[in-house]
């Protein structure tokens, strides 16, 4: 099966859809419990808050109200959001030998991260409070490509807004911009569509490899083929059962849970030839 596609016109955006258009103002007096959870594991780390925002582009016009300046502040989105990284950056092992991940931390890291590398061209972080999108990779003419996440992340009174889930779509709308850099267009497909139950712009093929098939560091590496290729929410589901199933030992179980949960929820609900793979419940360690 050959995938390779020309790009046809450039894309104004891709989206994680989920619905219909809102918005709102995220809500910053509260925090999950899988992000004070993990908080407390590294505290308030101002050598890794500081190198996270330099990693990943966050522009403090664009966080200035979210916590750029309150980087201690757990209730604040910018605290949130590298408190994913954090996970991003520490939560697996990743052993070579009895392996059970299916990517390494550099491969993961490599796609979250803004500047341009073997997953992408370079790329910044900015929040959005469009409820109708978990995150959003928009395609820009004259400056980095963007990467959006919005208040479905960072606001616990919705389930995705926990530090694997939020690190889970740096990954997704990351990868959007390995297939623009690698001609692949468009990088999702209307639905509903086959088992894929969403509407809209959000349904996908998973391309089932073995857990050993990439060699860490490999993720970005494709051959025109089924064979050897990852979508948008392909690796988002990897990620997260590898935090659920092969996380560090110091991950919380209600971080391992959370991703468990999102990665189910989307293995049934977002592959045209699903439904995917699904995780293991963690247990406790």
């Amino acid at each position: 099966m050959i995938l390779r596609r020309r790009l046809a016109v450039l894309p104004a955006l891709a989206a994680l859809a989920i619905g219909g258009r809102a918005e709102a103002v995220c809500n910053q007096s509260s925090v999950s419990t899988a992000d004070l959870a993990l908080w407390n594991v590294h505290g308030c780390w101002s050598a890794y808050f500081v190198w996270e925002a330099s990693a990943y582009q966050v522009r403090s016009g664009d966080w200035g109200n979210r916590g750029y300046s309150d980087a201690c502040n757990v209730y604040k989105e910018f605290p949130k959001h590298w408190n994913a990284a954090y996970l991003i950056s520490y939560g697996l092992p990743n052993y070579t030998t009895a392996r059970t991940q299916f990517h390494g931390t550099v491969d993961y890291q490599g796609t979250a991260t803004g500047a341009d590398n073997a997953y992408h061209d370079d790329t910044y972080q900015a929040p959005t409070d469009d409820l109708s999108v978990f995150g959003r990779w928009v395609w820009e003419a004259f400056d980095s490509n963007r990467v959006e996440t919005s208040c479905l992340l960072y606001d616990p009174a919705y389930a995705n807004a926990n530090p694997a889930s939020r690190g889970g779509d740096f990954v997704h709308e990351g990868w959007h911009g390995w297939l623009w850099a690698n001609w692949y267009w468009p990088d999702h497909q209307s639905g509903p569509r086959g088992a894929c139950t969403m509407s809209g712009n959000a349904c996908d093929y998973f391309y089932f490899h073995p857990v050993t098939q990439y060699a860490f560091g490999n993720m970005w590496y494709e051959n025109g083929t089924a064979t050897w290729f990852h979508s948008p929410n392909q690796v988002q589901v990897e990620y997260l059962c590898d935090i659920a199933t092969s996380a560090a030992s110091f991950v919380p179980l209600g971080v391992r849970t959370s991703a468990a949960a999102d990665a189910n929820q989307r293995a049934v609900s977002r592959f045209i030839n699903g439904p995917g793979i699904r995780c293991s419940a963690p247990i406790p360690l």
